[in-house]
This record gives structure tokens, sequence and C-alpha cells, in this order.
């Protein structure tokens, strides 16, 4: 009776931690696998941010995919063009003196897979990330250091997230 017991409560428990990991949202990610096809690419950024244009090619490099220039592209390369990157706030909350303490950050872009001809394979596609951003009523000078260090990051993720999307192409 006690080893049935015991055994009923492991399983109670693994399947309680198993719910428990799911209903919070936590992905197992393991390497990106980009198509065949996208191993090698010209990429054309306007995003107008550098520091999303370096986490993207350093996150394409952990992929696998060799960049090349414009220059060196043979007729069957493709092209990853990215759009301009978009930013947006949204208020959340306000101290009591009515200044804003918090803001929602959302940084959004727009991207494709392109021919040498300039026809479209795959996209347009959008990734966007977001992020809540505090110390919003602080002085002006910490406020502009912490929102540039978090929007940094939010570059590095919106990387991510297109690497990942690319992933899901059907090249």
């Amino acid at each position: 009776m006690t080893a049935t017991l015991t055994q009923t409560t492991r399983l109670f428990l693994l399947a309680l931690l198993t719910m428990s990991i799911v209903a919070c949202g936590f992905h197992l990610r393991g390497e990106v696998n980009i198509p065949a096809r996208l191993k090698t690419l010209v990429v054309t950024s306007d995003s107008g941010s550098d520091s999303f244009d370096q986490s993207l090619r350093i996150a394409l490099k952990k992929a696998g995919v060799v960049i090349i220039d414009k220059t060196n592209a043979t007729k069957g390369t493709l092209e990853l063009k990215i759009n301009p990157i978009t930013s947006s706030d949204t208020e959340l909350a306000r101290n009591s003196s009515n200044d804003i303490s918090q803001i929602q950050r959302t940084l959004s872009s727009h991207y494709f897979i392109r021919q040498a001809d300039g026809k479209s394979l795959f996209g347009p596609r959008t990734v966007n990330t977001n992020k809540t951003l505090t110390n919003q009523d602080a002085e002006e000078s910490a406020k502009l250091s912490y929102n540039t260090a978090q929007t940094e990051s939010m570059n590095e993720d919106l990387a991510n997230q297109l690497i990942y999307d690319l992933s899901y192409a059907p090249l």
C-alpha cells in the first residue's frame, strides 16, 4: 500500500511540475534549423539600428548562415531585406506627482526574402518584441541610460526572433 501511494504521489508531482512549466510559457528551444537555401544570404538592412544589425549578423552566423556582399552574389543567392524598425510606447503607470513611471516599449519590423530579380519568395513577415520599462520618473540621464540599455537588449531579442521565424521559411 505504501509503495503504491509513493508511486502515485511521485506521478502526481511529476504531472503537477510538467503542467506548471507548460503553464508559465517556458519553451525549450534548441538550435535553429535554417533551410539549406538560406545558408548563404545577402543581408540588406534598413533597420536604422546598428545594434540590431550587429545582433542579426551574430545570430545568422550562429545559425550557420554565410553572409556575402551583394557584389559576390550569384543569380541564385537570396537576399534578406529588413525594413525600418518602428518603436511605440504605451503608458502603463503614473506616480503620485502624475509623472509617467512605467511604459511598455514595442519594437517591430518587417522582413522578406527575395531573389536577385527582386521577386519576394517569403514575406513580408513581421517580428516584434516588447518590454516593460520602469524607472521612467528617474533623473533624465539615468532614464536615458536605462532605456538605451533596454532597447539594445530588445534589438537582440528582435534579431533572435527573426532567425527563429526564418527557420519556418518554406524554401
